[in-house]
């Protein structure tokens, strides 16, 4: 297995800047999922770290060893491609068996290999198929055999279930998850898709024009966005995000929406490091918006204006001055558009951003 350490990556394709002083560490056998969206740079990150691309300055650490001068046979790293880009002519047994053919290995090894590989991900039952007679998935699971089958230092995946339809991705997710517990290795995935980043990663790092915005825990990500970019990129529905006004009182702040006759009340404490003469955002999920039938002390009336069913709780939009949020409640809460409900924030769950920045206050940032 292996560390891999990106220090002041830099990488242009002509005048195009793609990657701009990209550092970063993955430790050993550690999964960490690239997300971001399409042209922002991670997936010319992961082939710079496989050797499949050249990067314009910095340096690319695997296991200690400066590498990114070396070609891509010689790192020791296999990587998953979205297309399958499997032999046609070639069974299932001797797609996987390709790679330990080309470096000389004896037939017995090879064989042992290829059948353990086989078993782990469960295709032993296909190994006399040639790919024509595969499904999409089992498909990627042989691509997947041939990428382990020589125990590389690290393995490096493309989208490598974009192409699959819902239920088998959901099923490869699983699959994916799984083989690298079991094997202990060193995983980077690259994906635009926020399910398979929060299932399969211990850390998610995204990227937003060729910068890294955030690294952290699915939940660090999730529960504090440290700017702009990532609170409205990570989360469905995005997080509400709406300019604000702060004016204080004598053991309150109250934060209110463009167009409000109220405000939310939020104690002093939580606002941090937000203060009144600043041009700051309220950002808030869905889940920390909550929708009432009576109005209680610190709620503020609204009118909903949209419900979103999704079977097991609805998104339901809510009007306040000029301001649309969007909060979620049980199934069948609301009834209709236009009903009159009372609002609040939970005050835990409010995050503040400085609009000239975009970065999170009292983040550290």
């Amino acid at each position: 297995m292996a560390k891999i350490e990106l220090r002041n990556i830099q990488k242009f394709f002509g005048p195009v800047q793609v990657i701009k002083d990209l550092n970063l560490t993955i430790e050993d056998g550690e999964f960490v999922v690239m997300l971001g969206q399409s042209g922002c740079g991670k997936t010319t990150t992961l082939r710079s770290i496989a050797g499949l691309e050249s990067v314009t300055s910095g340096q690319i650490f695997i296991d200690g060893e400066e590498v990114q001068d070396r070609t891509a046979s010689n790192r020791d790293i296999a990587f998953v491609f979205q297309s399958f880009s499997l032999y046609p002519h070639m069974t299932v047994y001797e797609n996987i068996a390709f790679p330990l053919r080309a470096v000389g290995m004896s037939k017995a090894d090879r064989d042992k290999a290829v059948r353990e590989v086989a078993g782990i991900l469960k295709i032993t039952n296909l190994l006399s198929r040639r790919p024509s007679a595969l499904s999409g998935g089992d498909m990627q699971r042989v691509a997947i055999g041939r990428a382990l089958v020589r125990h590389p230092k690290a393995l490096l995946m493309d989208e490598p279930i974009g192409a699959l339809d819902a239920k088998l991705r959901e099923q490869m997710r699983a699959e994916i998850k799984r083989l690298h517990i079991s094997r202990g290795s060193t995983s980077v995935y690259v994906t635009h898709d926020q399910i398979e980043a929060m299932s399969l990663a211990d850390r998610i790092v995204i990227m937003h024009d060729g910068i890294l915005q955030q690294i952290g825990t699915p939940e660090q990500v999730y529960l504090q966005p440290s700017n702009l970019f990532v609170a409205q990129f990570v989360g469905s529905p995005v997080m509400n995000v709406a300019p604000v006004t702060i004016k204080s009182t004598k053991d309150n702040v109250t934060v209110s929406v463009p167009g409000a006759t109220e405000g939310f009340r939020i104690p002093a404490s939580m606002l941090n490091g937000a203060k009144t003469s600043e041009n700051v955002s309220l950002g808030i999920r869905s889940e920390g918006v909550e929708l009432q039938h009576r109005k209680g002390k610190d709620d503020i009336s609204a009118v909903t204006t949209n419900i979103e069913p999704l079977g097991s709780h609805d998104i339901v939009d809510v009007k306040i001055g000029d301001t649309s949020l969007r909060a979620r409640t049980q199934s069948g809460f609301v009834k209709g558009e236009g009903e009159k409900v009372f609002v609040r924030i939970d005050p835990a769950q409010a995050h503040f951003f400085d609009n000239n920045t975009g970065l999170a206050l009292g983040s550290g940032n």
